[in-house]
């Protein structure tokens, strides 16, 4: 009877640690699950378009897979006109170059840069970014931005009057006045009204404070400004 008892001590005891082990290792998967919630962040990871050096974005790790599929159609349509672009500028400086006499100095190739960025990407909210760079000659290119946000919960896009609440006229004047600040000398606009705030005609991403306003080069500041950003903290709008 001695050694039965002794038997299932030391049988208990040879076992137990696997059972900790396992315990251990399922809190901690229930953790990371847990944090992964918390975060409500997409995981991005980047393609190309086939034959051409256009990179995107596209995501995962969504648990509504009809949003995922919806903001990774969004994505990969914006580069593939993005690579149309591309392949039209290319016919453009074929033609030019053609035409080009030497009378009028020496040819300068065409060029063009695509590229994107993900400035926001948390609280079941990402924003992204695409920036084209054109050069056609002259004394520099030209950058221009295109912002795309969406509610990853269901892979809509977000307009900016659904965030701003009718707040036009107080993001203006604010907007306003922090340019003239950080950009004093640069600057073009001389009233809060020629800062554009619609929804076809603003770039905007999401940002940790609030939002933040982008203006393509030339719109409120000098070339030299590059492309201006004003945050807009939340209390402004809300």
């Amino acid at each position: 009877m001695k050694k039965i008892v002794l038997f299932i001590l030391m049988l208990m005891l040879s076992i137990s640690p696997f059972f900790s082990n396992e315990v251990k290792a399922k809190a901690h998967q229930t953790t990371k699950l847990s944090q992964l919630a918390l975060t409500k962040k997409a995981v991005i990871y980047e393609k190309r378009i086939k034959n051409s050096p256009i990179f995107y974005p596209q995501i995962k790790g969504l648990a509504n897979q009809k949003a995922q599929r919806k903001i990774n159609a969004t994505l990969l349509k914006e580069a593939q006109s993005a690579n149309k672009n591309r392949l039209k500028l290319l016919e453009d400086e074929r033609i030019a170059k053609k035409d080009w006499k030497s009378s009028l100095g020496p040819w300068r190739p065409y060029e063009y840069k695509f590229t994107y960025k993900i400035p926001y990407n948390d609280n079941n909210h990402l924003s992204v970014i695409y920036y084209q760079y054109i050069y056609t000659g002259g004394a520099h290119g030209n950058t221009k931005g295109r912002a795309i946000n969406f509610n990853t919960s269901t892979g809509e896009v977000i307009p900016l009057s659904k965030v701003i609440n009718g707040k036009q006229k107080v993001i203006q004047n604010y907007a306003y006045n922090i340019l003239q600040k950080k950009y004093k000398g640069y600057t073009l606009i001389h009233s809060a009204n020629e800062i554009a705030l619609s929804d076809q005609d603003r770039l905007w991403v999401f940002d940790k404070s609030g939002i933040k306003l982008i203006f393509n080069e030339y719109e409120v500041a000098a070339y030299a400004a590059g492309m201006p950003e004003v945050v807009i903290p939340s209390p402004i709008y809300k």
